[in-house]
C-alpha cells in the first residue's frame, strides 16, 4: 500500500512475510509514488508491520532507495523489527538509508 502524508511517499509492506508476488505488487505501486512525489521529500518503507523478507522483497528495498535516490527522494526506513534490522545490517543495505527507529523519528523526519 503506499500513500503521502505531507508530499512525502509511504510505501507500506502490509503483509506478515513479503514473498515475490507481494514484492512485484508493491514495486508497481512503489515506482508510481517515486514519481509523484517532490524532489527533497521522503520515501519511507514502512516495515512495521511486515516480520520476514524474502531476497526478492530486500531486493525491492534496494531499487526502491536507488530510484528514491536518483528522483532526489531521501530514502527512509521505519519500524523494523529486531530480525529486519539485523538483516539490513548484515546485509550492508542499511546504509542506503536513514532509519527513523521510533514514531517519534518518522514524525520529526515528515515535517
Amino acid at each position: 500500500m503506499v500513500q503521502h502524508r505531507n508530499r512525502h511517499a509511504i510505501v507500506r509492506f502490509d503483509s506478515i512475510a513479503i514473498g515475490a508476488r507481494e514484492a512485484a505488487i508493491i514495486a508497481e505501486e512503489a515506482y508510481k509514488a517515486i514519481d509523484s512525489t517532490p524532489r527533497g521529500k521522503c520515501m519511507v518503507i514502512d516495515l512495521s508491520r511486515c516480520q520476514s523478507l524474502s531476497s526478492m522483497a530486500l531486493g525491492l528495498c534496494v531499487t526502491l532507495a536507488n530510484r528514491g535516490s536518483e528522483a532526489g527522494l531521501r530514502p527512509v526506513v521505519a519500524g523494523m523489527n529486531v530480525q529486519l534490522a539485523e538483516l539490513f545490517r548484515l546485509m550492508r543495505v542499511d546504509r542506503m538509508f536513514t532509519t527513523a527507529t521510533s514514531t517519534a523519528d518518522l514524525e520529526r523526519l515528515l515535517l
